[in-house]
């Protein structure tokens, strides 16, 4: 795990010098740069796999022809190395990045398919003035990339570094602003300024002599789903599959010279890998302290099923009065605003106070076997809006008429309403923040309006399928790989921990791509708790507990420890939610930091 950056097709000048300093976070164990008159390639090293100078980057092949920059794991580097050396390679240490750059060497683009793990790599062809830039199947592991004059390439882990290499100012996207206010990340590749875009997931740039192609490498996991599905499958054919499925990913993504440790929440998919993981791991659990948040506090249950386990547990009891101490800190750790992200800031920070340098983490497992109630309420609503037909139109037009007062949820039901019915609608109005009237409002208030069809991010590509099915593709593409997934890894790599997802593993869906969607996705995670027959009865009929903040508690309180500027808003929008409020307040701050740009302020009673 790494920090990783470059720049292509122009003189270094001071490159290095102004982007390196914003990586070092992300790997405080070594730095290294390479360059020559066309090319610069930046690397901090977080040691992880052979933690001898061998794995220092940027790494040259022994030719010194290509250079290699790589930010993530291959988990099956061992038995690439045995392909690569039963051809005839000779490696010097033991790590994954000498592998990938034999292997790339060897396979270019055509080799991507075999890699396991979660990664972003730049291979430059110090020859043909050539290189290959490529992300993993769910895009774990960002790559931001800015085109520049002449045709030249810069690219980084960080939107933040990214924009310290460039002296010009960087302009806002309004577009991305408006897909933000409807969901409360960025939806990649777009970021929220101009020029700047994220690799998709699951893509290879190719980049020579000033000209960039991106292809696809392969086929996304989400795209897998009912592809080979076996109709015939049994309920106990499922269970012994998701078992050796789930234990071959756990053990893959234990591979460390290092000790690795788990983010344990009271929930089944952090409580799974503990399972399956070997004894005497060391746990992290948060908690809170602050009076009436019983309802948010997990520690208990999660101190019982590590003590279950064996686990050596360590929880943190969070104040408010903390809160409020770590805020700025955790403000400047985000590299684009985003309403979720706390929570992973500050049990990685507890992680590497205690001297971990990674840890596993269950994030995943609700989109994959159908955790939230999103499986069950989009389909509802869904067939809810088919039902009303052709008066839903009308019936949003009444509604936006209705008095002023606390209706978040009927403005996005509303929203609903003004299109056709589809499963996409019917997501973005479970899952949305501002539904498009209100977001639309709120830029035309800020004098940022946006192109034409910026909010409508609801009506765009369901994969295909319906129901739960259906569901699962829209969490795993829209929730998990827009917010989830970005904000694990700033966060993370914020204290400089490497965070490993057992359960957004494309080996893992491969196989289990066959069980029937009505078994992998049955309601209550049932697949998943029966095949973990080591859990006890206490802990899978606990009620579900997400791992949450009770943001709503503090920001309810007059004296509120998250005090941060809230920007004007129209009249009639909805603040009540405390989402909404925390939302502004984190775009307001992130667009003055980065941008220098301030909304309007909020009128003062």
């Amino acid at each position: 795990m790494c920090g990783i950056a470059g720049q292509l097709g122009r003189e270094p000048g001071d490159f290095a010098a102004r982007v390196g300093p914003r990586l070092a976070h992300r790997g405080p164990d070594d730095a290294g740069v390479w360059q020559d008159a066309g090319a610069c390639l930046v690397h901090r090293r977080l040691a992880i796999l052979d933690l001898s100078p061998v794995g220092h980057q940027p790494m040259a092949s022994r030719c010194g022809r290509w250079q290699l920059v790589f930010n993530g794991e291959i988990y099956n580097h061992p038995e690439l190395r045995r392909q690569l050396e039963a051809e005839g390679q000779h490696f010097r240490g033991n790590g994954d990045t000498e592998v990938l750059l034999a292997w790339l060497i060897r396979w270019g683009r055509d080799g991507l398919a075999a890699l396991r793990g979660m990664f972003a790599f730049c291979l430059y062809d110090t020859l043909e003035r050539s290189a290959l830039l490529a992300r993993d199947p769910h895009g774990i592991k960002p790559l931001y990339l800015r085109s520049g004059p002449g045709g030249s390439l810069s690219f980084a882990s960080e939107l933040r570094a990214l924009l310290a290499a460039d002296t010009g100012h960087p302009s806002l996207d309004r577009q991305s602003l408006a897909r933000y206010l409807a969901t409360g990340s960025v939806p990649e590749p777009a970021t929220l300024v101009a020029g700047v875009q994220r690799l998709p997931c699951g893509h290879a740039a190719s980049w020579r002599q000033g000209e960039m192609a991106v292809h696809p490498w392969g086929a996304l996991p989400e795209s897998l789903a009912g592809a080979a599905i076996d109709a015939g499958m049994t309920a106990a054919e499922a269970v012994a599959l998701t078992r050796s499925a789930l234990e071959d990913s756990v053990a893959a993504h234990m591979v460390s010279d290092v000790p690795v440790g788990l983010f344990l929440s009271a929930g089944l998919d952090s409580a799974s890998l503990l399972a399956l993981a070997p004894r005497g791991l060391h746990t992290f659990t948060i908690g809170f302290e602050a009076a009436g948040a019983g309802g948010f506090d997990e520690s208990g249950p999660a101190a019982r099923i590590a003590a279950h386990f064996g686990a050596h547990h360590t929880p943190l009891n969070l104040t408010a009065d903390q809160a409020r101490q770590w805020l700025p800190t955790f403000l400047a750790s985000q590299d684009q605003p985003s309403i979720d992200g706390y929570n992973t800031w500050c049990v990685a920070r507890l992680a590497t106070e205690h001297g971990l340098k990674v840890a596993l983490s269950g994030l995943g497992g609700d989109e994959l076997f159908g955790g939230y109630p999103s499986f069950r309420m989009v389909p509802k609503l869904c067939r809810w809006r088919r039902r009303i037909g052709p008066a839903g139109p009308p019936a949003a037009w009444i509604l936006h008429r209705l008095p002023q007062g606390r209706r978040a949820r009927l403005q996005r039901i509303t929203g609903l309403l003004e299109g056709p019915a589809s499963l996409g609608r019917a997501y973005g109005c479970f899952r949305g923040l501002f539904s498009p009237t209100e977001t639309e409002r709120l830029l035309e208030h800020w004098g940022l309006s946006a192109s034409s069809g910026a909010t409508t991010a609801g009506e765009a590509s369901e994969g295909g399928a319906g129901g739960r099915e259906g569901v699962a593709w829209l969490e795993g593409t829209r929730y998990l790989r827009n917010q989830l997934l970005p904000d694990s890894d700033v966060m993370a790599m914020a204290a400089g921990l490497e965070l490993r997802l057992p359960l957004v593993d494309a080996q893992l869906q491969r196989r289990l791509a066959p069980i029937p969607a009505d078994l992998r996705l049955a309601e209550g995670k049932q697949l998943l708790a029966s095949s973990l027959p080591e859990l006890p009865d206490w802990f899978l009929n606990r009620p579900k507990q997400g791992f949450r903040f009770p943001f709503q508690l503090w920001l309810d309180d007059p004296a509120s420890p998250l005090a941060l500027r809230l920007p004007s808003t129209p009249r009639g929008i909805d603040l009540a939610p405390w989402y909404r409020r925390w939302s502004l307040m984190v775009l307001q701050h992130w667009l003055e930091v980065q941008l220098g740009l301030s909304l309007p302020a909020a009128l003062r009673p």
